[in-house]
């Protein structure tokens, strides 16, 4: 390999090692944001509507996905139902997160044409679906809820169509790979 190469290689493996630490961190962000939004969603069980918090609570306001509510204006079902969609997108989004940091992974092994690592771009390109259609269905479940106002414009189409081209790139990458992988056997 060319000295030019080489030099371009190790700053791939370190870069890809950067953000490998760097998915890690979202990773336990993820699973933070998981455990404080079931607990605020629990905490609240007990209280009365019109009741405030006290100094000893910091926010009594969910913004969640574009729709804001109060926490203790919500019944059972809304608690459960909130709770199925934190947990869902939570998940989504730790899904997402493990196949990027497996991508740079690979990246920084030093294998960036490989079919392996095509593969993890198209999981990567999956999970950015999964979480389109989870938008979706957030979208049609935030009706139910009670007092919930959405804020922001739904952008789940984009998501699943951002998604499906990552998919595509995937594929044409991995059929490079054993095109390539094809031709230094023949060499």
């Amino acid at each position: 390999m060319k000295p030019e190469n080489e030099a371009k290689l190790a700053k791939i493996k370190k870069i890809s090692g950067i953000l490998q630490w760097i998915c890690k961190s979202f990773l336990v962000f993820c699973v933070y944001i998981w455990g404080d939004m079931t607990w605020y969603l629990v905490s609240w069980r007990g209280a009365m509507p019109g009741m405030r918090p006290g100094i000893g609570h910091a926010v009594y306001w969910l913004d969640f996905c574009g729709v804001e509510f109060k926490a203790y204006d919500l019944s059972d079902r809304d608690r459960v139902m909130v709770g199925i969609f934190v947990l869902l997108i939570s998940a989504v989004a730790f899904n997402g997160g493990y196949q990027l940091h497996r991508l740079f992974g690979y990246y920084s092994r030093g294998e960036v044409f490989t079919a392996e690592s095509a593969g993890q771009i198209r999981k990567c390109g999956m999970a950015y679906v999964l979480l389109g259609v989870v938008k979706f269905a957030w979208m049609l479940v935030q009706r139910f809820i009670a007092n919930a106002q959405n804020k922001e414009p739904t952008d789940w189409p984009s998501t699943v169509v951002i998604g499906l081209v990552i998919v595509a790139i995937s594929w044409i990458m991995e059929m490079a790979a054993e095109m390539r992988e094809e031709q230094d056997l023949i060499v």
